[in-house]
């Protein structure tokens, strides 16, 4: 038997059931919330070992390199990245820093050495891996708002590998890594070795309360015309707040460029953000938008860039090349003004011509405190 309802009885019954949650307890409310689940559009949930925030996930597995296992915890692990379009992770072995990239959905991916299109990255500074599989497994994701939320996935893979010096010898890699995260969790102490000292880094405030003064920057996804020598990577440096003609002469001096600039291996990282004064104001989102190169900053969006220097080599990518003119490429958060410039960034960027002409794209992100 066939039950039809009219618009307007199914309009009184919704209507109704409004009505009678209005009427909930509180708890009753948080728990129907937490049974439909957060819908949240857009999330870009960031945890960084510069500011202490790595104590929020719980990380466990190993990556075995030729037939040696390194085991991966919480202190050899340096950063994730997660969002509604990919997931992002990276750590640390002997001096080798190494990502782990691959699109935010459950499923089986190929292994390349260059992030592309639904491909799973994987990759470090001194080895090369051309070939492999993996897969991305148990994710679950429930973002509370846009930089908040939680969840847990499993990431594994095996392929070949060779080494950028000495023998290239193709040798067999695995890994298989579990993490759980939750940004609830209490953040532990920023870990030492962050920048200190100067009037662009060291801490603010004083005695048992104070805080890292933390200017860094993610670059998991990284491909350059230099693919050889520029490699994805992070570092930790200085912060400084420049007039924005100084970058591009077709922007105003009344204009503000924060540029963040640290060095990492043999690699040096530069990111510069443009945008007008009257955006640089305290508690505000700003996105990387922009009308193209050569067209000039106004108060609807902000301009990104990062530039790598390796040696005789340098590459960069912009958020307003070809491929990002006109479009949403990320987001820049002012969080105050005063007596420190800080905040975070996270955006999209790419060479000239990108995708058509060549491969250039990088994924960026960090955070930033500025003396102005």
């Amino acid at each position: 038997m066939k039950i039809s309802i009219s618009k307007k009885a199914k309009n009184l019954l919704i209507r109704s059931f409004v009505l009678m949650l209005s009427f909930l307890p509180l708890s009753a409310c948080e728990y129907f919330k937490e049974l439909i689940g957060d819908e949240v559009d857009y999330y870009s949930i960031n945890f960084f070992d510069s500011d202490g925030t790595l104590s929020q996930v719980e990380i466990e597995g190993y990556l075995n390199l030729g037939g040696t296992s390194l085991p991966v915890s919480s202190s050899t692990f340096s950063t994730l990245y997660v969002s509604q379009n990919y997931i992002s992770l990276s750590f640390q072995f002997q001096d080798d820093n190494y990502t782990i990239s691959v699109p935010t959905k459950n499923g089986d991916y190929v292994i390349v050495d260059d992030y592309l299109g639904e491909n799973m990255h994987f990759g470090s500074a001194y080895q090369e891996f051309p070939e492999g599989t993996g897969s991305l497994s148990g994710l679950t994701v429930n973002a509370k708002d846009s930089y908040e939320g939680k969840g847990r996935f499993n990431i594994s893979g095996k392929g070949k590998f060779t080494r950028a010096l000495g023998t290239r010898q193709p040798q067999s890699f695995d890994f298989i890594l579990s993490v759980d995260f939750d940004t609830d969790r209490a953040i532990g102490s920023p870990i030492s070795g962050g920048n200190s000292g100067g009037s662009t880094g060291g801490s603010t405030g004083g005695g048992s309360g104070s805080t890292s003064c933390v200017n860094d920057i993610k670059a998991p996804i990284l491909t350059s015309y230099w693919r050889d020598q520029i490699r994805p990577g992070s570092a930790t440096g200085t912060g400084r707040k420049v007039a924005a003609n100084t970058i591009f002469s077709n922007y105003s001096a009344s204009d503000v460029a924060l540029v963040i600039d640290g060095t990492s291996g043999g690699t040096r990282y530069v990111v510069q953000i443009m945008l007008t004064a009257s955006n640089l104001v305290a508690n505000k989102t700003i996105d990387f938008r922009n009308a193209g190169t050569g067209t000039g900053l106004t108060s609807t969006g902000a301009v990104g860039r990062l530039i790598a220097f390796n040696g005789s080599v340098n590459d960069d990518w912009r958020t307003n090349r070809d491929w990002g003119k006109n479009q949403d490429r990320g987001d820049l958060i002012i969080e105050t003004v005063t007596p420190k410039i800080t905040g975070s960034y996270r955006f999209q960027a790419s060479g000239d011509g990108y995708p058509t002409l060549n491969d250039q794209y990088a994924e960026v992100s960090g955070k930033f405190c500025i003396d102005p």
